[in-house]
């Protein structure tokens, strides 16, 4: 755990510059995919201004989508404007962020009349190179942690990291001691004593290094996607492909995570308690919000490579190669049918 990596001292000043380790990951993560995403282009013939562009408005979108989902699951825990905007501290949701930052993406090669299925397939390895390296950002930061385990390479976080802190107030929530505490006259320094205690007795929790699971998986996807152009038959295939993996590897990845606490069945528990059966909620099942996405998107991963394999649009054929930074023959044959009409 390095959430801070190091501070650089501001000259003539009292001041010093902080370097975040999320923060630092994400500016790696997302250089390592703009780069390897621009080696591909020029090496298929193909100009990386397309890559840089669209890398910008991935950033933008897919920020934004990310803060935005993690709001959306944890906005209990959000007290000031501040704390909206404060991802440096971490809090990026990384499905929140492929949503966004794929509509961005689809959105700008639309406009610029370009085939899309044949860009996302250049694009679509550097999402997961990305990835990696934003799984080390939150090993460093300490957020996205494991599940208790007693493996023999299980984790022991510090004493005041975000995985302890959790584990400290599930232990003090279960003996009864927190709610005891929280309603005491001056609770705070009350509680301050019992983690104090706490801390002395129990050094740590070991749980599931899930960040480096993560991190591997993202790491194997990459070379996976890299290898897979080689059996590539449709453009988007290699796109497809990796929805479908990370979401598989993404649902059975939850298992060893604690830092999505509230569970849904494919929403059935929302829904029950929204018609007045709580009671019935509880009893259900459940899926944490990650796994409901993850299930989603698979399925609409197989219909589209089901789709694109049954496919016989020439322009869709793994042989097909746009001309050099021109737009899409099929896109503008659709923008002279408008002018027509």
């Amino acid at each position: 755990m390095r959430p801070i990596l190091f501070r650089l001292a501001l000259p003539g000043t009292e001041h010093a510059l902080t370097i975040y380790g999320y923060g630092a990951m994400m500016c790696l993560g997302f250089l390592s995919a703009i780069l390897v995403a621009a080696w591909r282009a020029r090496r298929r013939g193909q100009s990386p201004d397309v890559i840089y562009n669209a890398g910008l408005i991935a950033f933008v979108c897919g920020v934004f989508g990310a803060r935005l989902f993690y709001i959306m699951q944890y906005r209990e825990h959000f007290r000031s404007a501040l704390d909206l905007v404060a991802i440096w501290e971490g809090g990026l949701t990384y499905y929140g962020g492929l949503v966004l930052g794929a509509a961005g993406v689809v959105t700008y090669l639309w406009l610029s009349r370009r085939p899309v299925l044949y860009w996302l397939d250049i694009i679509a390895p550097s999402l997961a190179l990305g990835l990696a390296f934003g799984r080390m950002g939150c090993f460093l930061n300490g957020c996205c942690y494991g599940d208790e385990s007693h493996l023999p390479w299980a984790f022991a976080w510090p004493v005041g990291s975000i995985p302890w802190e959790h584990y400290a107030n599930a232990f003090l929530a279960s003996a009864g001691l927190k709610s005891a505490i929280l309603s005491a006259e001056g609770f705070g320094p009350a509680l301050g004593a019992v983690t104090g205690s706490l801390a002395g007795a129990r050094q740590a929790w070991t749980i599931h290094p899930s960040q480096l699971y993560s991190l591997v998986n993202a790491a194997g996807l990459f070379a996976v996607l890299h290898l897979a152009f080689r059996w590539k038959r449709r453009h988007g295939q290699i796109f497809f492909f990796f929805i479908l993996l990370y979401a598989v590897s993404r649902f059975l990845l939850e298992y060893t995570r604690a830092d999505e606490a509230e569970t849904y069945l494919l929403g059935l528990p929302t829904l029950f308690r929204w018609l007045g059966h709580g009671a019935a909620a509880g009893n259900l099942g459940g899926l944490t919000i990650s796994q409901n996405v993850g299930a989603a998107m698979a399925a609409a991963a197989v219909a589209a490579l089901v789709w694109l394999n049954r496919s016989t649009h020439p322009h869709r054929r793994a042989d097909y190669e746009p001309p050099p930074d021109e737009p899409s023959p099929a896109a503008g044959s659709n923008q002279r049918k408008g002018k027509r009409r």
